[in-house]
């Protein structure tokens, strides 16, 4: 087996921060984006897979900002990552073509303390430059804790511990408010409070006794909801959830190894299903499949 660089173990480390500040987004994004683009207004979410090579976006959104439609683009880095500009023009160019060349605002979030991209990217050579690319960057980490906490602005609480300032009292306050803001909804609250505690365990920057005093109190708020029935069907229906995303993604990239002409349509026809069975076994036929007309044929079987 090859021996993993350090560029690759450093991605995967960072790959389940990454994941959770993506997930923190979902449901809130007509609250939290004008935190991360100022002025903007959300309109839809684009779900956008690029089929024809092997980026995946983060998230990308239709939003009006300054009285004209545009893309918001934005992904995620928990870590160092030297290709990360130039990936991002991949991402920005694929955007501004698929979308008819609306205005595509391209963004770095970073959570915790790194080195982080310089913007522009540009490319020279020895007649002079050849293009310059411009992107947003936003590290959390630079962020006053307590401003957002005196705006009241409560879908950005689980990412406060990533922020300058943050501290026992002030995180308490912000936990009060959590759940009373998500009253009735204790769902969304344990949600909320969970990844509050996955961003804390990973930050460094705030005082021992207070990253302890609050790891305390949510993990007394788990075991609660570890006890409640209706937290318990609900964190197994999400598990199965997970399980059925990756095996999609397992059977699009079997058929794009295989069969890359059916990528998309393979897209298409998984796009609906949510039982990790029926995928796990059309994954099996795919593997199988003799040609590209009986993997059509199982795409459009599966989706009847």
């Amino acid at each position: 087996m090859a021996k993993k660089t350090a560029d690759e173990a450093s991605q995967e480390q960072q790959q389940p921060y990454d994941n959770l500040l993506k997930s923190l987004l979902e449901g809130q994004e007509k609250q939290m984006l004008p935190y991360f683009v100022p002025g903007v207004e959300y309109v839809e979410t684009l779900n956008v897979e690029v089929v024809r090579t092997p980026l995946r976006v983060d998230r990308v959104y239709l939003v009006r900002h300054k009285g004209r439609k545009k893309i918001a683009h934005l992904e995620f880095e928990s870590g160092p990552n030297n290709d990360m500009a130039a990936r991002l023009l991949d991402y920005h160019t694929y955007l501004y073509r698929k979308y008819k060349k609306l205005p595509v605002i391209s963004m770095i979030v970073y959570p915790f303390p790194t080195r982080m991209a310089e913007s522009p990217l540009r490319e020279v050579d020895e007649d002079g430059e050849i293009l310059t690319f411009y992107f947003k960057i936003f590290p959390l980490w630079q962020l006053q804790a307590k401003l957002y906490v005196n705006e009241h602005a409560v879908v950005m609480y689980a990412l406060l511990p990533t922020m300058e300032g943050a501290n026992a009292p002030l995180l308490h306050k912000a936990i009060d408010e959590m759940v009373e803001y998500y009253k009735g909804n204790d769902t969304k609250l344990a949600q909320e409070l969970r990844w509050m505690g996955i961003v804390l365990r990973r930050v460094k920057t705030m005082p021992r006794e207070d990253k302890h005093e609050i790891e305390e109190r949510l993990n007394m708020w788990d075991d609660l909801m570890e006890k409640d029935p209706k937290m318990r069907k609900i964190r197994k229906e999400s598990e199965t959830k997970g399980l059925a995303e990756g095996l999609r993604t397992a059977v699009i990239t079997a058929v794009r190894i295989r069969f890359p002409g059916l990528t998309e349509l393979a897209q298409q026809k998984v796009d609906g299903i949510s039982k990790p069975a029926k995928l796990n076994l059309l994954l099996d036929q795919i593997a199988d499949a003799p040609d590209e007309d009986a993997v059509r044929s199982l795409l459009d079987l599966v989706a009847a």
